[in-house]
């Protein structure tokens, strides 16, 4: 009773075997957009990373900025001038622009480089202007009496007073990279210190 007589078609076994070769024709196309839609997660979660690490890095400046304000005259300078320094590599790296550090006698300030205005007599090209009149990048000034030496490529450079909207000594460009430099600060009682900063980011600091 159980066998088949020749001839005879397996119409039900064969129509499962159909609907069971359409749905394997149809997991290509769904496992393509699993995977799309998994790399577009992905990408969203390395930009979301990417977010939080830079985030991290402004706030463990930030915290160094604040350590700064213990200590003597000298040591406080040295540690805010290397965490303003940091804040504006991330800054510029971040937002794609150049920034520039201008140092001057009495202080130094932080600059930015953007384009000149559509009405200026001196025509189309770039100009520097402060990065900001408020916060950590608004224009510092030493507290007095302080006196200091900047040096770059070995020589020493020779700085004005006032805040100037001239080019900045010290570049801060968007791939991270800025004009290596060296910096002595010498406070009361010929109490200083030796800064010395690579073109990424190196800082070494002598005489704390």
């Amino acid at each position: 009773m159980g066998c088949l007589h020749p001839g005879t078609r397996r119409t039900g076994r064969r129509r499962g075997s159909g609907r069971g070769h359409r749905q394997l024709e149809s997991r290509p196309a769904a496992v393509t957009a699993s995977r799309d839609a998994t790399s577009a997660e992905l990408g969203f979660t390395l930009i979301e990373i990417l977010v939080v690490l830079a985030l991290i890095a402004l706030l463990t400046g930030l915290a160094a900025l604040s350590a700064g304000a213990a200590g003597s005259p000298v040591t406080r300078e040295a540690r805010r001038l290397a965490a303003t320094l940091q804040l504006a590599t991330e800054e510029s790296r971040l937002q794609g622009r150049v920034l520039g550090l201008k140092f001057r006698r009495e202080g130094y300030s932080y600059l930015e480089l953007v384009p000149r205005e559509p009405d200026d007599e001196s025509g189309p090209g770039f100009v520097w202007t402060p990065l900001s009149p408020r916060g950590a990048f608004a224009a510092h000034t030493w507290p007095q009496p302080m006196r200091f030496e900047l040096r770059i490529d070995g020589r020493a450079v020779a700085l004005a007073f006032g805040v100037a909207e001239s080019a900045p000594q010290i570049l801060l460009l968007p791939e991270g990279e800025f004009t290596p430099f060296t910096l002595r600060l010498v406070g009361t009682r010929e109490v200083g210190a030796t800064m010395r900063f690579g073109s990424s980011g190196q800082f070494e600091l002598e005489g704390l």
